[in-house]
């Protein structure tokens, strides 16, 4: 078993104490870097749905100690994403609006001129994306396509934020990995969740059609996309100083001009946390400890604003009662071997009181 380990943080921690931390975490993981060469390549995957700064994008230092530490044992660095179709539309005409690396440094995540960024899109619609099916991914009947820099990289390393998400109800390590697909993947999944009306508009002026193909895998589907990375993944890595606790996982829900309706209530973790393992169920299985154990400080009215706006939603309703190991990303995970729920967790400078509360939440003792 692979364990789980968690680094708690001081109130109110500078950079330096964060960026410590994260090498902490990041060298125990994965036992010193044993599976790294010199000169293998070592693909980031951060969360960049939008241009929205930490928490609805990974924390900028999450990004950049990874790729230090990584550079300093002799690797080559890229970091990559697409953004979602929101703010980066790409059909096989070419990408009609936005860019990734624009929202890569409107987050602050990076700088627009940080050579190791690749924006998927920018690799073309054929060129840039290859068809991916196995046994493991049934729920996709004709299989999915996913960037190349899949096949390029030696190595990939997962930077999710912890938040919620106003259609699958969280969005953590798992539900990042649509970024890696190319848009008419990504409007296949959505047609089998809640909301895929906005999809559809989104996708407005494109070529890019949505039908529904009955199956109601969502979450499967969600899932399924790490069948594809699981032979080089070597690191799912969260920083939980701040959490969104509802809608995602974007500031707001809607967005009208510089504001928008349904914006995210953020909470801040006492103490922050550092957390990783080289397991990725594992680690999705703490980050949806730390998102419930965060909701229970919602204050009522950001609770009641989200229940009212998103009351059709099944998938968020159920998310403050389901046990951890119930949820279908867990669940499915295990299912076909990504990982198991966490067998070994090593606190560091985590109050007792708050490792018997995520414990009791990971072992179902309460929801």
């Amino acid at each position: 078993m692979k364990p789980v380990y968690v680094k708690g943080l001081p109130p109110a921690p500078d950079s330096g104490v964060i960026s410590s931390a994260i090498r902490n975490v990041i060298l125990k993981a994965t036992d010193n870097l044993s599976w790294l060469s010199e000169g293998e390549t070592v693909l980031l995957k951060p969360a960049l749905n939008s241009p929205d700064p930490y928490p609805s994008t990974t924390h900028p230092l999450a990004v950049s100690v990874t790729a230090e530490i990584l550079a300093e044992r002799g690797a080559k660095v890229v970091i990559g994403d697409q953004s979602g179709i929101d703010h980066v539309l790409h059909h096989p005409g070419g990408v009609i609006h936005g860019r990734t690396i624009d929202n890569y440094a409107r987050s602050g995540m990076g700088d627009q001129n940080d050579t190791r960024f690749v924006g998927f899109e920018d690799s073309g619609w054929h060129e840039g994306f290859f068809h991916y099916r196995s046994a493991y991914t049934a729920s996709w009947r004709e299989g999915f396509y996913i960037t190349s820099w899949l096949k390029k990289a030696d190595h990939i390393v997962s930077l999710p934020r912890v938040s919620t998400h106003s259609q699958a109800g969280a969005t953590l390590g798992l539900k990042i990995m649509v970024g890696m697909l190319r848009e008419d993947s990504r409007m296949e999944f959505h047609t089998n969740g809640p909301f895929n009306r906005f999809i559809i508009r989104a996708a407005k002026g494109s070529t890019l059609t949505s039908f529904d193909d009955g199956s109601g895998k969502f979450f499967e589907k969600i899932v399924e996309i790490s069948d594809a990375i699981r032979d080089k993944l070597r690191l799912t890595l969260c920083l939980a100083t701040e959490v969104q606790a509802t809608f995602g996982p974007d500031r707001y829900s809607i967005r009208i001009g510089p504001i928008g309706l349904g914006r995210s209530y953020v909470v801040r973790p006492e103490p922050g946390l550092v957390f990783g393992s080289a397991d990725q169920i594992a680690t999705e299985a703490m980050a949806l400890a730390v998102l419930k154990d965060a909701q229970r400080s919602l204050p009522l009215i950001p609770r009641f604003v989200q229940r009212m706006g998103l009351f059709r939603n099944p998938y968020v309703q159920g998310l403050d009662l389901m046990n951890v190991r119930d949820h279908p990303y867990i669940r499915h995970g295990m299912k076909i071997g990504l990982g198991e729920m966490p067998d070994e967790i090593v606190f560091e400078d985590v109050p007792e009181q708050v490792q018997q509360r995520l414990n009791g939440l990971l072992q179902g003792v309460f929801s």
